[in-house]
């Protein structure tokens, strides 16, 4: 019976210090058994390590005009970042301005492909002015966690005016054919006169 106890509690004993393992010796030690714990990768959250920027701080349009800018999210980790979202977001600068940012872009979320590390990804974004007055455009990066971060973009100021402006470049072709419809328009009024120019008879030489 002592025997039987003994072997019992031998065993227990071994199932301890499996279990339950002391210091671990370092490689040239006595009693080193050469046993390594090696660490996988670690998981990168999408939005906790990349940046967003735009490609304009501040525009004017006009209402109802169309405006496009371009937003890059850059990874400037070593390991990959999968899963994440942009969202665009136009808030009013003058307070009792109502803002409906449905009707200011059709296409407000965009889901990214994976950006390896070091690498960027641009997302092209396109508004339609709805309303006039002062906003402030901006893109914000999350992802599907629960209470995961969000990353926001700098601002970019837009001025909207109250009648559609005209693009100075549209005023070049314009100024530029208004000598030659003059010139044009004197030359037919020239030749419509010498055709209805009485044509003088015959001398008398009575």
């Amino acid at each position: 019976m002592t025997r039987y106890y003994g072997t019992v509690v031998a065993a227990l004993a071994t199932l301890a210090a499996v279990a339950l393992p002391g210091p671990t010796p370092s490689p040239g030690a006595p009693g080193a058994q050469g046993w390594a714990i090696v660490a996988g990768p670690a998981q990168v959250a999408a939005v906790d390590v990349v940046t967003v920027e735009l490609d304009k701080t501040q525009a004017a349009i006009g209402l109802g005009q169309n405006m496009k800018f371009i937003s890059t999210v850059r990874n400037p980790g070593e390991q990959e970042v999968s899963g994440a979202i942009a969202h665009l977001n136009v808030l009013a600068v003058d307070a009792g301005v109502y803002v409906d940012p449905e009707d200011w872009s059709g296409e407000r979320t965009q889901y990214l492909d994976p950006i390896g590390g070091g690498e960027e990804e641009t997302l092209e974004w396109e508004i339609q002015a709805v309303n006039s007055g002062r906003f402030i455009v901006y893109v914000a990066i999350t992802s599907s966690e629960a209470a995961g971060a969000v990353i926001a973009s700098k601002s970019l100021r837009l001025d909207v005016a109250a009648e559609r402006t005209l693009d100075a470049s549209g005023l070049v072709p314009i100024a530029a054919g208004v000598p030659g419809l003059l010139v044009l328009l004197m030359g037919l009024v020239m030749v419509r006169r010498r055709r209805h120019r009485p044509k003088n008879g015959p001398a008398d030489n009575g």
